[in-house]
């Protein structure tokens, strides 16, 4: 968990829609600071140098019971994740009179680190149990450990590199780390039939030689396409990996992770 300073809390924001805001230089949070308290309202000193500000808003709700805090900040590849607890009454509290409306915030402040900071519900984060195969995946990006000593985004952009044969070669270099697998397995599936489809193509084109001129072309046509998914589909999976992400393509990444889970299961 990344420390965290709470500048400001309660429930009378002039902010009344539901908002989740960072501010990362003086003018962005003396504009935020005028939204939220109102016009020449001079907001509290922050030293942007090492620090940043972010403010969580629950929006205009229609009485007292209602709350939101920023309960953590966790590191993790390429960046930080803010954790937002926002709760309701319950059941007992809306049967009683309501009192006037109220607008929850919690802003805090944050050390400046690199990489994208994102935000998710504390809800959420509880209901990753640790049997679900993309929570453990996931939860893997952020290990700093693995069987190669490289970092886990390191190694899941490696088994792109060179295709579906750079992802055999990490599955059997990395034997248990979910978030790598995952990426390994996805690269031997997606970029390993995408090749495949390649090969048959053109072996098709070359039979048709001795049928038809028509054939060939068509072949040749369908195969330079196929060739264009292949490219985009490395791109993007190096890219997704680099981030960080357990990024999934169609049908092929849910196969890969089922089987990166139960690898990582046994």
């Amino acid at each position: 968990m990344t420390g965290l300073s709470t500048i400001a809390r309660g429930d009378e924001s002039r902010i009344t829609d539901r908002r989740r805001v960072l501010a990362l230089s003086p003018d962005e949070w003396a504009a935020l600071w005028a939204v939220h308290a109102g016009p020449g309202s001079a907001a509290p000193a922050v030293d942007f140098a090492s620090s940043v500000v972010a403010g969580a808003f629950a929006g205009l709700q229609p009485g007292a019971g209602h709350s939101i805090e920023i309960v953590g900040a966790v590191e993790e590849e390429g960046g930080t994740r803010l954790v937002v607890d926002e709760r309701s009454p319950d059941a007992e509290s809306t049967r009683r009179p309501a009192l006037s409306p109220a607008s929850p915030f919690h802003i805090v402040t944050l050390p400046r680190v690199a990489g994208e900071i994102r935000w998710t519900d504390a809800r959420r984060t509880r209901q990753a149990a640790p049997s679900d195969p993309a929570g453990r995946i996931a939860h893997g990006a952020r290990s700093r450990r693995t069987h190669t000593g490289l970092r886990p985004r390191t190694a899941a952009l490696l088994s792109y590199l060179a295709g579906p044969v750079s992802g055999l070669i990490m599955l059997v270099a990395e034997p248990a780390q979910p978030f790598v697998r995952f990426h390994a397995w996805q690269s031997v599936i997606a970029l390993g039939a995408l090749a495949i489809a390649v090969g048959v193509c053109y072996a098709i084109a070359v039979a048709s030689l001795f049928f038809s001129a028509n054939g060939l072309a068509v072949m040749v046509r369908v195969a330079s396409g196929v060739w264009v998914l292949l490219l985009v589909a490395w791109a993007v999976c190096l890219w997704q990996a680099w981030k960080g992400r357990a990024w999934k393509l169609p049908l092929a990444g849910e196969w890969a992770e089922k089987l990166a889970a139960h690898t990582n299961s046994k």
